[in-house]
């Protein structure tokens, strides 16, 4: 057995304020970042309301977004994020474009529906 003092190397987590260029729109306090790729940018939030008898719904939020160090992000200029039923879509601006496209289809369809209802409802007097 060696006399000899051993060493080892172990990684730890060293953390050290960052400071970073804050785009103009960004309103994210950014709290609760703790790695680089953590960081990112968020504006003001959009959504659709709807009051109920049982009070407000809100849907499709929207907010644009840029997590600048995300190595795996294929575009890395700000996006828009969309959360649908609790799912977050991170969509360019051409597939936002798309998005609305079949979104206002459906907000069509929809009339429709509300058209049917009436001739049904109408009918059932």
């Amino acid at each position: 057995m060696s006399t000899e003092p051993r060493t080892v190397t172990i990684n730890i987590l060293v953390t050290k304020p960052l400071e970073i260029d804050e785009p103009d729109w960004c309103v994210d306090p950014h709290t609760g970042a703790n790695f680089r790729p953590d960081i990112a940018h968020n504006g003001p939030e959009i959504a659709a309301s709807f009051e109920t008898a049982l009070g407000t719904v809100d849907y499709l939020r929207a907010w644009i977004s840029h997590a600048p160090y995300v190595a795996l992000v294929s575009e890395p200029l700000p996006i828009v994020a969309v959360e649908v039923d609790a799912e977050v879509m991170a969509l360019d601006p051409d597939s936002l474009r798309a998005f609305t496209a079949t979104t206002r289809a459906h907000l069509d369809a929809l009339d429709l529906l509300a058209d049917e209802a009436d001739r049904i409802r109408g009918e059932a007097r």
